[in-house]
């Protein structure tokens, strides 16, 4: 087939030339076809080359006017009542589409590729005005010579919303009756536990531990230690396991955090290395790490603190990256959660989340589309990570004694899109022992012959500070509305403890 014109050196020009030749000689061969293809479908827009785009433009005018047979005299009419004899003779007259007509009569079966190809290509030269040369360059992964339509605009919509928020939902899907054989060597190989909460065998059990791919949230009434305890069980577990963490705070500064670290790994790693000092110095006082003017023994201890941090990090200074956001919005959150995700900084800690300030909604709906946004970011087929989130309980529930999603107040539909959640309090003063709401610890403890477990039962003294741990939502396991019991924490603030001490059946419950 002669070419009519000098084709464009472009390459998104030149190689669907055959395609769009080929599937205008096949509407000429059967006009039916634009009934079945009206403009929103295919019309000349999706032509790159001017003859194609004339000859398929003319086809589709003469077909709404009535013709059934496009054959010359009906061509020739349409020609002069349009009044482009000029590209009509131009683009090679008659001759050329009784050539199409002829070599496609035999080529039905093959209308998808043209139609596909002619698409297609149209889509590369949209694509390039966005993206440049970028979209006919071919490496390893993209050939847009062996892709289809669907993978290329897969391919850059994943590139577009890179950059940009994603406002629609993909839809995605999977056979879930495929390769189920393999699926169990992956597990078994492949644990799905995720990192441990530090020094909290019965916790870490229950939840399974902190996987990527979820969202926790701890719960706690204004001053309770909220910060305290995800300093411990996670912060430090972060270190421990030199796990990278990004954490986006809003309430205590960088100074306060690095004295908190010093607290706290003077007070659990490095507890039983300091009992030598326990009769001469009492141990750490917390509260000198404000006032300075530090013993020897006093900075014996800060430097050991350093020093196991050393050794558990390999020096490396920014495997824990401190954010503080004091313009916390749902825009601003997106915007570091990326930034840091996107560095191989996976495990994020927001402390304290709170609603995005927003004078046209109900705080609480905000707070619920924040938490949308945190889980659609931490999902396994977005960014993958794990984001534990603390959050101020509602005060109206303050004199609760069996904490639940409730204490979150109006904003408990936050529940729906949490993987884990957990609520903290301090235990009353009639919850202690001899009080009148006195609470039975127990703990199971391996017998010596290691075949089976004693059960130890106690009361909680009154010269110690417990703090109760509830779970109201769990995606690996129990929760306390389906059998689970409350675990309780002997804390000790001086030093930021928090050791497991039982489980408990005896709490009352307000409802």
């Amino acid at each position: 087939m002669a070419l009519l014109e000098e084709l464009n050196d472009d390459i998104l020009f030149k190689e669907p030339y055959p395609s769009e030749a080929l599937l205008v000689g096949l509407f000429y061969n059967n006009p039916k076809l634009y009934y079945l293809y009206p403009e929103d479908k295919l019309n000349t827009r999706y032509f790159g080359n001017k003859n194609w785009k004339f000859w398929f433009g003319l086809g589709r005018h003469l077909f709404n006017k009535g013709a059934i047979i496009l054959d010359d005299l009906t061509i020739m009419q349409g020609v002069q009542e349009l009044k482009c004899n000029n590209r009509y003779e131009k683009y090679g007259k008659y001759e050329v589409i009784d050539e199409l007509i002829e070599e496609t009569k035999n080529k039905q079966n093959n209308f998808n590729l043209y139609y596909n190809e002619v698409k297609k290509y149209s889509l590369l030269r949209n694509l390039r005005e966005l993206f440049g040369d970028k979209v006919i360059d071919q490496d390893g992964r993209y050939d847009y010579k062996k892709m289809n339509i669907n993978q290329i605009r897969i391919w850059w919509q994943d590139k577009l919303n890179e950059n940009l928020i994603a406002t629609d939902t993909p839809i995605l899907e999977y056979d879930l009756l495929d390769g189920l054989e393999e699926f169990i060597e992956d597990i078994d190989k492949n644990t799905d536990m995720g990192l441990p909460f530090y020094n909290s065998k019965r916790l870490t059990d229950t939840t399974n531990g902190l996987p990527f791919g979820t969202v926790a949230l701890l719960t706690g009434f204004s001053g309770s230690g909220k910060t305290s305890f995800a300093f411990e069980k996670y912060i430090i577990s972060c270190i421990e396991h030199s796990e990278r963490l990004a954490i986006i705070a809003n309430e205590m500064g960088i100074k306060a955090y690095k004295k908190l670290l010093f607290i706290t790994v003077m007070g659990i790693e490095l507890y039983e290395k300091f009992k030598e000092f326990e009769e001469k110095s009492k141990g750490f006082n917390r509260k000198n790490i404000n006032k300075g003017n530090f013993t020897p023994e006093e900075k014996e201890k800060l430097y050991s603190a350093i020093e196991y941090i050393n050794n558990k990090t390999k020096s490396n200074k920014s495997l824990i990256k401190f954010i503080p956001m004091n313009d916390y919005s749902r825009d601003n959150l997106e915007r570091v959660i990326r930034h840091y995700a996107h560095r191989n900084y996976r495990r994020i800690l927001i402390d304290t989340a709170k609603p995005t300030e927003n004078d046209t909604k109900d705080r609480w709906r905000t707070f619920v589309e924040d938490f949308d946004l945190i889980y659609n970011l931490a999902k396994p087929d977005n960014l993958n990570l794990q984001i534990l989130c603390t959050a101020q309980a509602a005060d109206e529930y303050i004199k609760q004694r069996f904490l639940n999603e409730l204490c979150i107040g109006d904003g408990k539909k936050i529940k729906n899109v949490i993987d884990l959640t957990m609520h903290m309090r301090a235990l009353w003063d009639s919850e202690y022992e001899d009080g009148k709401n006195e609470i039975e610890v127990y703990k199971f403890i391996p017998n010596a012959f290691g075949d089976g477990y004693t059960i130890d039962k106690f009361k909680l003294p009154r010269d110690k500070i417990y703090y109760l741990l509830f779970v109201s939502k769990n995606r690996s396991g129990e929760t306390n509305s389906t059998g689970l019991d409350v675990l309780v924490y002997h804390i000790n603030f001086n030093t930021n403890r928090w050791v497991e001490v039982g489980w408990t059946k005896s709490v009352l419950r307000d409802f």
